[in-house]
């Protein structure tokens, strides 16, 4: 009977054992759990954090978008049909900047020696209404070339020239 009593001793002792083991098992687990669950919590309250963010940055877009299409529709309206330059000038040049343009500057140089050669050549023909016509292209030539000698003479001062403009509009 002590015999007995040892072996279930031993066996209850065993399932004790076996239990405490499941138990501290289960409180890993269940630990693990609320780490991951707390972890999961923080990130879809980010994630919900930029589905609104995106949401909001769509709308931005969407308006941004309608606005760019009415403004594109009025500049259409006002220009006609086609894209057309607009021209912005704060004043007019002076002297110095044909100068500058086209005499200093490299490509301006080939760009009036280009004009020179096309619209400059052989004015005189004999059909009158021909040479009209070509002197009237060279005009274009002569006036960049008196601008650029303008601005080349040793009397020549910009604010003068500027002040000129002024005072007669021109």
């Amino acid at each position: 009977m002590i015999l007995i009593i040892a072996i279930l001793a031993i066996l209850l002792l065993i399932a004790c054992v076996a239990v405490y083991a499941v138990h501290e098992k289960l409180e890993a687990c269940c630990a693990q759990r609320d780490r991951f669950h707390t972890y999961a919590s923080v990130r879809l309250t980010k994630i919900r954090a930029l589905e609104k963010e995106s949401e909001k940055l769509r709308h931005e877009i969407g308006s941004l978008h309608a606005s760019f299409k009415n403004m594109l529709a009025e500049n259409e309206e006002e220009l006609g049909f086609g894209h057309h330059v607009k021209w912005r000038s704060h004043r007019k040049p002076t002297s110095e900047t044909y100068r500058i343009h086209f005499d200093m500057e490299p490509n301006g140089q080939r760009i009036l020696e280009e004009l020179t050669m096309r619209f400059k050549r052989g004015i005189y023909t004999d059909d009158e209404r021909e040479t009209c016509r070509r002197i009237g292209r060279s005009e274009v030539v002569d006036f960049i070339i008196n601008r650029i000698n303008t601005a080349n003479d040793s009397k020549y001062s910009e604010h003068l020239e500027l002040a000129h403009m002024e005072q007669y509009n021109d």
